[in-house]
């Protein structure tokens, strides 16, 4: 049986210093490998961007796979994960939109899109990209980012222009969303590390998440937002301040 830190025995017992009760660290996670879908009726399956014979739909997929089982071993805080697509999307769906209502469907508190740049030769390292108007998603993002060691860290990024990261599209129940480039398919050391090495990317990924949840247990608990309405015992309520000031 795996061992758990005190905190994390803490976390699944569902108990805060002060004595709230919380939930346990029962986390859902949607991983959304992307592209890999039909844009348009006849047209082929969308690879995302190309290197030679190799595709970014199919590094993402991979890399999924593994951080799937990954999660998946991380039984005392994750509860279930899902991916969006096991494979290549033939029929033709509204775009980025079906990938959204799969996580609004398993009710994920945790979604991860998987993507790799291309830019010149040059241009390298993995980046995690987070909305700046979600304060969880840019813990994610940044926790993912300090882990990254395999492909060199681009560090956490904001950007308010992608919707798979934009949570007024999600359910009331994600809590984070964020999009990884897990590196650059146009450069020789970054897809290579992602072809050869995704178990360890994925590695690397998953104890992000593990990290996350367990330092923000409480954010994925219905308690606090609940006792914020209500007034602290022995704490005076404000008096109106007069209209004549």
């Amino acid at each position: 049986m795996a061992t758990i830190s005190s905190e994390q025995q803490q976390a699944v017992a569902g108990a805060q210093s002060d004595g709230n009760a919380v939930q346990s660290c029962a986390i859902i996670v949607v991983i959304d490998p992307g592209h890999g879908d039909r844009l348009k009726a006849k047209n082929p399956v969308d690879p995302g961007a190309v290197s030679g014979t190799i595709y970014e739909s199919n590094i993402a997929l991979d890399v999924g796979k593994k951080l799937k089982s990954k999660l998946e071993a991380k039984t005392d805080c994750i509860k279930a994960v899902y991916l969006t697509r096991e494979g290549e999307i033939t029929d033709v769906l509204p775009r980025l939109k079906w990938r959204v209502a799969i996580a609004k469907e398993k009710k994920a508190n945790i979604f991860i899109s998987l993507h790799l740049d291309a830019a010149g030769a040059s241009a390298s390292g993995q980046s995690a990209l987070y909305h700046p108007s979600y304060a969880h998603s840019k813990t994610l993002a940044s926790t993912v980012a300090g882990r990254a060691k395999i492909v060199k860290s681009r560090g956490a990024k904001s950007r308010d222009n992608l919707y798979v990261i934009n949570l007024k599209y999600f359910g009331p129940e994600t809590k984070a969303s964020i999009l990884i480039e897990l590196g650059f398919i146009t450069n020789d050391a970054d897809r290579t590390a992602c072809m050869n090495q995704g178990d360890a990317i994925a590695q690397e990924i998953a104890d992000s998440v593990a990290d996350f949840v367990i330092a923000n247990k409480s954010i994925f608990s219905a308690t606090p937002a609940k006792a914020a309405t209500q007034t602290p015992a022995n704490v005076p309520i404000p008096r109106p301040r007069p209209t004549n000031r």
